[in-house]
């Protein structure tokens, strides 16, 4: 997916990213994935994407939390997987424990 950079009102470029991190049965919070805006069309797709993945997680039950931050200047991409890489993995684990 080309990079497409974000731009605010100012012009200079914005780079948004928005982490989820779920916490484990001992309480710890763990990085889970990611939504980087710079994979995203418009800041329109990372707030949609953000949503569908809130709204998948809460109806798991995985208890965690997004912090949406600006990256620093020139941050690479994180190594986490995205959101549709993450989705996949809990399809394939099956349901969340109750």
């Amino acid at each position: 997916m080309q990079e497409v950079p974000v731009t605010d009102e100012t012009g200079p470029k914005v780079v948004m990213i928005s982490t989820f991190r779920r916490r484990t049965a001992d309480g710890f919070m763990l990085a889970a994935f990611v939504v980087d805006n710079r994979e995203c069309e418009s800041p329109a797709e990372m707030k949609w994407i953000r949503n569908e993945a809130l709204t998948e997680v809460q109806r798991r039950r995985i208890v965690g939390e997004f912090e949406t931050r600006r990256a620093k200047v020139g941050e690479l991409p994180s190594t986490l997987p995205r959101w549709a890489e993450y989705e996949r993995q809990l399809e394939a684990t099956g349901p969340e424990p109750a």
